[in-house]
């Protein structure tokens, strides 16, 4: 256990943290918020150290990204559950998180593992940025809102189509992979 290990386990302890914390505030929604800012900026110093130090480990690369979903899905469900985002927001995120994971644990399988990418990367902190204005300004305007939750739709879907692109079509092991299936099939 390593020192971005810790920090991701802590972003791991800090969701029903946050959930709670959420739930027991009343109107403006600081303290949860500020969880939220402590996760996000743990999960920003975990992947820094791992580069910086040479501490990259396989459990990190995989608790890593599924820590952050974690965090993103309690933070968007609860959101949700306040009427503070829309369901077809939420739902996309959710059919997205869950390609993703399916994908992940299947190209884990297989020796391949899952690498951050730039668009997955810009899609992250943009979510960042819109769900913690969205905890500190609960009364924000509705068309503001909307907009930024539309940039934020349109960058989760670029983010979903770029990693199914570079790990199902682009990887060279999993064309191998199914290469193979196909030779074994029809023999």
């Amino acid at each position: 256990m390593n020192l971005p290990n810790i920090l991701t386990l802590v972003r791991l302890f800090l969701v029903p943290l946050f959930v709670a914390v959420f739930y027991k505030e009343d109107g403006m929604r600081v303290y949860s918020s500020l969880i939220f800012i402590v996760a996000s900026l743990t999960d920003v110093l975990d992947g820094y150290l791992a580069r910086k130090l040479n501490l990259s480990t396989k459990w990190g690369q995989l608790m890593d990204p599924l820590a952050d979903k974690c965090m993103q899905l309690a933070v968007i469900l609860t959101l949700f559950s306040v009427k503070l985002v829309p369901a077809w927001f939420l739902i996309l995120l959710v059919l997205k998180e869950l390609m993703l994971i399916c994908g992940g644990i299947f190209l884990y399988s297989k020796k391949t593992y899952v690498k951050a990418n730039h668009a997955g990367k810009l899609n992250t902190v943009f979510l960042f940025v819109v769900m913690t204005l969205i905890l500190l300004l609960p009364s924000m305007n509705g068309t503001v809102k909307n907009i930024l939750l539309g940039i934020s739709a349109l960058l989760t879907l670029l983010a979903g189509i770029t990693y199914l692109y570079l790990y199902f079509v682009h990887n060279q092991s999993f064309k191998q992979y199914t290469s193979k299936n196909k030779k074994g099939e029809s023999a």
